[in-house]
């Protein structure tokens, strides 16, 4: 369990601590690795870095796990998450963290070839290629785990840089990104396509990728963040090719959802000109009708046609999937539909009541309808399972106070500000639910109170670089 996951329950037991290591530590363990990831989400959060889009990072996730169920050395849970910069890059972290850039899926152009970005950095994690640096360069410079560790979050913090210049690594250091040795390189490649082939996918499309990109070298952009941080050569590119060769041969994925995937995110974070997009999908032929009958639904949703937005939406043919249904809320609710939205979310909820897609929506719909009881019920539920979905938890608290429950809200108005970091908003929210707690509920929130001081002292001892 992640050292962040503390809920709004009223078991004291729910908060998990870290441990926290002495000074002079020279090297990481398990555990504090994942610590040390938690501790850059809730900087990441804090800074609002993470682009929260529950369609996308379902999709995410979905391609991860299946990538993580099939990779060799897994020592904990991953977590994929999606950045809003369009620059094509995906790049891990401590503790199985794993951003995904939105302009990955533009220039990627099967599902396959983007389940092989996310498999390199799954290696990189699951070989420890970020533990061991840290480890190595802590006792070879004055930098030490704990500044390796800030300089995360000093990227993160620092908006001119954000986390694309995070690359897949541990941060920036003084002279500037810390990048793999050509070994870890090789190695994350390696296993990466065994894992892509042992998933289901086409292992050749990690050579694809790679010999695209090898090619567009000379003329390297802003765009291509991953041909700066990942250099290729050409045997790199030769090495997966061969590779691949020796693995059974698979055809690409079919998979609608990514498609659907590129066109959302061509739309909605590529900076286009969407008229010019619009136009040039009305007009050229033989483009993948997913891709272009979704585009055009959310270009008609952002004009505020709602009957066209509907008119394409309708046409993608796959009613139950997450991409149309989020769109088609999104049409009800700025329609005044509610009950329509509600209807169709309650059909697909009963099989998916932790999709986030369709958690998350239908219990925004009750909140829209005034059914602050319904929407709770849900949000309880599905953040059991996601307790750091911070959207959700927003949610939740809306949902509490149109219950007119100040106590409930406030603690999960405490639980979202550990989420991002905020130890003295937390504690001020933990105050306010003592004022209409009743009962033992108090004793579990002056229990609250002091775990939190325990979770804010092991950041600041990263902050002051104290390990």
């Amino acid at each position: 369990m992640s050292l962040a996951l503390y809920c709004e329950s009223n078991h004291a037991s729910d908060y998990i601590i870290p441990q926290i290591g002495t000074a002079g530590v020279k090297a990481l363990s398990i555990s504090q690795e994942r610590n040390f990831g938690d501790y850059f989400m809730r900087k990441a959060r804090g800074q609002g870095m993470l682009g929260y889009d529950p369609v996308l990072n379902e999709y995410i996730n979905g391609v991860g796990k299946k990538l993580v169920m099939h990779a060799p050395n897994v020592k904990f849970p991953f977590e994929f998450f999606l950045s809003s910069d369009p620059s094509l890059n995906a790049s891990a972290f401590l503790g199985g963290k794993v951003q995904v850039n939105a302009g990955l899926f533009h220039y990627t152009n099967t599902e396959d070839e983007f389940a092989s970005v996310l498999a390199h950095e799954i290696a990189h994690v699951t070989q420890r290629h970020i533990a061991r640096f840290i480890e190595e360069n802590s006792v070879n410079s004055k930098v030490g785990i704990a500044g390796m560790i800030g300089a995360i979050a000093l990227a993160v913090l620092n908006p001119a840089v954000g986390m694309a210049a995070l690359t897949s690594t541990v941060g920036l250091m003084q002279q500037g990104n810390i990048n793999y040795t050509r070994d870890n390189e090789y190695e994350a490649d390696r296993i990466g396509v065994s894992t892509l082939s042992n998933a289901g996918y086409n292992p050749m499309a990690m050579s694809d990728l790679f010999r695209k990109l090898y090619n567009s070298q000379s003329k390297i952009n802003s765009a291509y963040t991953m041909l700066i941080d990942h250099p290729l050569s050409e045997i790199r590119v030769a090495e997966a090719y061969n590779r691949a060769k020796l693995l059974p041969k698979k055809k690409s994925s079919t998979n609608p959802d990514f498609m659907l995937a590129k066109a959302r995110v061509d739309v909605r974070y590529m900076n286009f000109n969407l008229n010019d997009l619009k136009n040039r999908l009305l007009s050229t032929p033989n483009i993948n009708s997913y891709y272009k009958n979704y585009a055009l639904s959310l270009i008609f949703y952002k004009e505020k046609n709602f009957a066209k937005a509907r008119e394409y939406a309708e046409k993608i043919g796959l009613p139950g999937n997450d991409f149309v249904v989020d769109l088609l809320t999104d049409i009800d609710l700025e329609s005044h539909n509610v009950q329509s939205a509600i209807a169709r979310l309650k059909n697909i909820y009963g099989a998916k009541p932790y999709d986030s897609a369709i958690a998350v929506n239908l219990a925004n719909a009750y909140i829209k309808s005034g059914q602050g009881e319904s929407a709770s019920s849900i949000l309880k539920k599905y953040l059991d399972r996601n307790p750091t979905d911070v959207h959700a938890n927003d949610l939740l608290i809306e949902a509490y106070k149109l219950r007119n429950d100040k106590c409930d809200a406030y603690q999960v108005s405490s639980h979202s500000a550990v989420l991002r970091g905020n130890y003295k908003l937390a504690n001020m929210h933990l105050t306010e639910a003592m004022r209409y707690c009743r009962g033992n509920k108090n004793d579990v929130i002056r229990a609250k109170i002091a775990k939190i001081a325990e979770l804010q002292a092991f950041d600041e001892k990263i902050d002051k670089k104290e390990f």
